[in-house]
């Protein structure tokens, strides 16, 4: 109990350090050190539009970057509840704290190794860009992590709430539809049907509030490249080529290796021994299905990688196996290379090259961002290749302890 409470101590001691010391952010890469919890402030500043009669889902004067609402019109309810931009700052503290608890929560470190390995996630700066601007990807990992500790109740009562937090989620943020595979935890037929309406009902209750949103998104929701970005199309972009099949061929292929191997190491009998084993392997799941679908979507901010948070528990289980633990590790070790690599480069381009010459730490730069893209990929690669084949190891109990005749 007191090793959770040590981690938590260390990294909001450093997260505070970086708020009362912006150098932090500019150093890293990360920016906007005189803008804290910038995206909290632009959902609030919607919020501010709708009530004077705005129309939020265009460009947004009530915001310094004039960026319009592109979520569903349930954020605008926070507008209803008197927040306005003016809440931004205790508002934004009291996400981070929520965040850093859910955090020690999911992951539950049992040693000083994984301890470091937490702490070296919480604390990388691909987690402290989610910090700094109080991203609503947040709220959606403090749902899903909600709805992920229900799941790990048989009940049923708990179990349909996981199922609500989880449609939820996807109605606030669109890509945490891939919770579905959570379902697959459910193995009765009768269960997962309930299961897959209670879904589909929040979903078709929200559309009115859902439509607006992704109208707007679809016309300007932003695709990063350069620093931070995350997702197949980034590394292409980076080097000038912003042509789609560049990098659906490379997917594709890399889809391909990563089923074939899956495929070859698949068992169809086995499955998590333990209940905690199994919550492991559920959370690794998700988690996994979050950021690869996240990778081949589209190009975002590294930062959706706080997702990762639920790999942490299977990796440490599976680390002294003799089949899983070679990949375990490989996994860990490139998640943490991808979430520092990108702004160490930074610290030290910003410290050694940029003061004598932009041009050259611009050229540095960019042949650093491909070195990044790369262990990306190969991350994505290790992650794809176990993740597959433990989908396909819950889909197949799924159907034999689903079929009348198992019953």
């Amino acid at each position: 109990m007191r090793l959770p409470l040590w981690v938590a101590a260390v990294v909001l001691t450093v997260w505070w350090a970086c708020f009362q010391f912006p150098a932090m952010w500019v150093a890293t890469g990360i920016g906007e050190a005189n803008r804290p919890f910038m995206d909290l402030y632009g959902i609030l500043a919607a919020c501010d539009a709708a009530r004077a009669g705005v129309d939020p889902f265009l460009p947004n004067n009530f915001d310094p970057y004039h960026r319009p609402h592109v979520y569903t019109t349930w954020w605008l309810e926070l507008g209803r509840l008197g927040l306005t931009r003016a809440d931004t700052r205790w508002l934004g503290a009291a996400l981070l704290g929520v965040v850093l608890v859910t955090a020690m929560v999911m992951a539950r470190p049992r040693n000083w190794s994984e301890g470091v390995a937490l702490a070296l996630l919480l604390l990388s700066p691909a987690f402290l860009m989610a910090v700094n601007r109080a991203n609503n990807d947040l709220v959606v990992f403090v749902l899903i992590s909600m709805g992920l500790l229900c799941f790990r109740s048989e009940r049923w009562t708990a179990r349909a709430a996981g199922v609500g937090l989880f449609a939820v989620s996807a109605v606030l943020k669109y890509y945490p539809l891939v919770t579905l595979v959570a379902l697959l935890g459910i193995r009765s037929r009768r269960g997962f049907i309930a299961s897959l309406g209670l879904y589909g009902l929040v979903l078709v209750l929200a559309w009115p509030g859902l439509e607006p949103g992704l109208k707007s998104a679809a016309r300007f929701i932003a695709r990063p490249e350069w620093l931070y970005a995350y997702g197949a199309p980034v590394l292409l972009r980076n080097l000038g080529l912003t042509g789609t099949i560049g990098w659906l061929v490379p997917a594709g292929l890399m889809a391909l290796w990563a089923g074939a191997g899956a495929w070859r190491k698949w068992t169809p009998g086995a499955r998590a021994e333990t209940p905690v084993g199994q919550n492991a392997e559920r959370e690794f799941v998700l988690g996994a299905a979050m950021v690869l679908g996240l990778f081949f979507i589209g190009s975002s901010y590294v930062y959706k990688l706080v997702f990762a948070v639920w790999l942490l528990p299977w990796l440490w289980l599976k680390r002294g196996d003799s089949i899983d633990g070679p990949r375990a590790r490989r996994i860990l070790v490139l998640l943490l290379a991808v979430v520092w690599f990108e702004g160490v480069i930074a610290v030290l381009l910003n410290l050694l090259v940029g003061p004598h010459s932009r041009l050259l730490a611009g050229t540095w730069l960019k042949g650093a961002l491909t070195v990044s893209q790369l262990l990306t990929w190969a991350w994505v690669a290790c992650l794809l290749r176990v993740t597959l084949g433990l989908l396909g190891r819950q889909a197949g109990a799924w159907w034999r302890h689903g079929r009348p005749a198992a019953a």
